[in-house]
């Protein structure tokens, strides 16, 4: 699926228990890596919002293309206690093809945001899905000149950022997207400002309908369709895309559960990533 919302790129394909990956080509990035697509491929930065492997799966792939086609190591982001034992992931696949491969590596940690360059932050929020993970936001950040200070010329400016002693500028965040990871509902940091306000939000719904209970969904760290009229109410999102359905649905349950069961205040705003042909086992 390749679509833009909001003003936002991406390109995703996503598929409960197979494959997740969610690119932003005009962010340098992808978010999770469960299938290493053309346009996850051109991205040099990959963050995992955690390491099951349909977020993962894709990592031996994309090193090894990037490598073939002569492209710049990538920058590989993932939460700090798997640090360790991803870096022996990246050293074994490695191992197996003969030679090491070179990305930089570094762990996330929940309250420090990462540097994205081009004035973009990676900040993280709360999940939990029973293993080490994270929500991931990604927010712009620009520094601007605070309205007493705008009449002044330019040479004046220039003076007074260099004696240092006066605050002259005010941080201006634009949270540009989040992205939950899988995650029980309830555990998702949704208060967090740079989550409830970001233009485009992607959250997981595993499960739709009655073919499986909230409390199913439950047992896997998941969310079900029927919690987000109540989770959701506080977003601010102006759009809303829902994916990782699981594969017992076929694509018409999924539009219509999403039609059907959803209060009008969310059914509005929500796109779907729904799998595309292949993507089933």
């Amino acid at each position: 699926m390749e679509d833009r919302l909001e003003g936002i790129r991406f390109n995703a394909r996503s598929l409960g228990g197979i494959g997740t990956t969610l690119s932003f080509p005009e962010m340098d990035l992808t978010i999770d890596l469960g299938i290493c697509t053309p346009t996850a491929l051109r991205t040099g930065t990959v963050a995992f919002t955690h390491t099951h492997a349909d977020h993962l799966s894709g990592l031996p792939a994309y090193l090894g293309v990037r490598r073939l086609f002569g492209m710049k190591d990538p920058r590989l982001i993932v939460p700090a206690p798997v640090l360790s034992a991803f870096r022996d992931l990246i050293a074994s696949l490695g191992a197996l093809q003969g030679r090491p491969f070179e990305p930089a590596v570094e762990g996330m940690d929940s309250g420090t945001d990462m540097p994205l360059g081009n004035d973009l932050f990676l900040h993280p929020f709360r999940t939990e899905h029973g293993i080490p993970c994270l929500g991931l936001s990604v927010v712009r950040r620009v520094a601007k000149l605070k309205d007493e200070f705008l009449g002044l010329a330019g040479p004046e400016i220039a003076r007074l950022r260099k004696e240092g002693n006066v605050d002259m500028f005010r941080v201006e965040e634009d949270p540009l997207v989040a992205v939950s990871g899988d995650s029980l509902i309830a555990e998702m940091d949704l208060d967090d400002p740079l989550v409830r306000r970001a233009r485009v939000l992607f959250i997981e719904s595993t499960f739709v309908d009655d073919k499986r209970s909230i409390e199913h969904a439950h047992l896997g760290g998941h969310t079900h369709l029927d919690e987000l009229g109540e989770h959701l109410q506080g977003v601010e999102c102006r759009a809303i895309v829902l994916f990782h359905f699981s594969q017992i649905y076929k694509t018409r349950e999924i539009e219509r559960a999403v039609r059907d069961r959803l209060p009008e205040s969310l059914s509005s705003r929500v796109h779907v990533i729904l799998p595309e042909e292949g993507d089933r086992l």
